[in-house]
């Protein structure tokens, strides 16, 4: 069919618009994910200047904050640690304009590297800064040190740490302990410094079961430990007695007379060597038992309550065990 020029052209223009508008409206097809991202982070940009001459400032380093998180650009930088210092967060404000001396060295841009430095040195004076002391005695298994929602690692406790004026929350937690915190106004005026000690963390209601379990489980080794040593002692001693009992019988000489009489000193020795080990090993033997006994419950309390004993006579070993379960 025979289409006259005319209407040809006005319908190639209006599909040439159609696509246009609809390649303009998709910008992550038209440039890709990087390129949109670029895009979405100018228009931020654009915008945060529009707020800080508008003289909202807050508003501005929100927006500065959310282009720079897209991509990290130095005019960026430069712009978010100057809203910082205008806010009056001079702590942020320091760290962006180091963070951007660091960016323009890298791309040999000596201009902004020196002119971010100069920034830095000016805002030096004026922070302020807290040192959390955390003596041996609050060092707990797995102690974790915050300020706000970020953590101090160990290598930072003692150190002087910048921080933005106004009222700071310092904690500190462990698992199996009661958590600890406290505000810190750092608002009365630059420059100022401020010591946190942590305290030693009071043990956690919930942890004392665990460490009650652990507690009584070390007793109870330790007593069936030193209840075995105590009978093995019991055993030596019995051996001991029976030998010298063997001792004091009369030998049969070569003639078959009953008339050799046994070493006193051999049998003295025996006697006594199983005296000892009667003792030894009925005292280590009431020891254990006593350990084993009185373990602490999983409430981590003494549930019973034993007295153990040992004697020992000419007529052999006692134990002799009173208590109250």
């Amino acid at each position: 069919m025979f289409v006259p020029l005319k209407a040809y052209m006005q319908h190639t223009a209006v599909a040439l618009l159609g696509g246009a508008l609809l390649f303009a409206s998709n910008p992550a097809r038209a440039q890709g994910p990087a390129g949109s991202r670029r895009v979405q982070a100018d228009l931020l940009l654009q915008q945060a200047r529009a707020l800080m001459d508008s003289g909202q400032v807050a508003a501005a380093c929100a927006k500065f904050e959310a282009s720079e998180t897209l991509e990290n650009r130095l005019d960026t930088l430069l712009h978010l640690a100057d809203c910082y210092e205008r806010a009056g967060r001079t702590a942020s404000a320091w760290h962006a304009f180091l963070e951007a001396e660091a960016v323009a060295r890298n791309h040999q841009d000596r201009e902004h590297e020196q002119a971010a430095a100069q920034r830095v040195a000016a805002l030096e004076p004026k922070l302020t800064r807290l040192v959390f002391l955390v003596p041996m005695t609050s060092r707990v298994p797995g102690l974790s040190v915050r300020l706000g929602e970020n953590t101090i690692p160990p290598q930072s406790w003692g150190a002087p740490i910048p921080v933005d004026a106004g009222v700071q929350r310092v904690s500190a937690s462990a698992e199996g302990y009661d958590s600890w915190s406290t505000d810190i106004d750092a608002s009365r005026g630059e420059g100022q410094q401020f010591r946190v000690t942590v305290p030693t963390l009071s043990p956690s209601a919930s942890g004392r079961p665990a460490r009650a379990r652990a507690r009584g489980n070390g007793y109870r080794t330790a007593g069936v430990v030193t209840g075995s040593v105590g009978l093995a002692g019991l055993g030596a001693g019995a051996v001991l007695s029976a030998m010298s009992h063997n001792a004091s019988e009369p030998k049969s000489c070569a003639n078959g007379a009953a008339q050799c009489t046994p070493s006193s000193a051999n049998q003295n020795a025996l006697s006594n060597a199983a005296t000892v080990s009667y003792a030894l090993g009925g005292t280590l033997l009431a020891t254990g038992v006593t350990l084993f006994v009185l373990a602490p419950g999983p409430d981590g309390k003494q549930q019973n309550a034993l007295r153990v004993a040992a004697r020992y006579a000419s007529s052999g070993g006692r134990l002799q065990l009173e208590g109250a379960w």
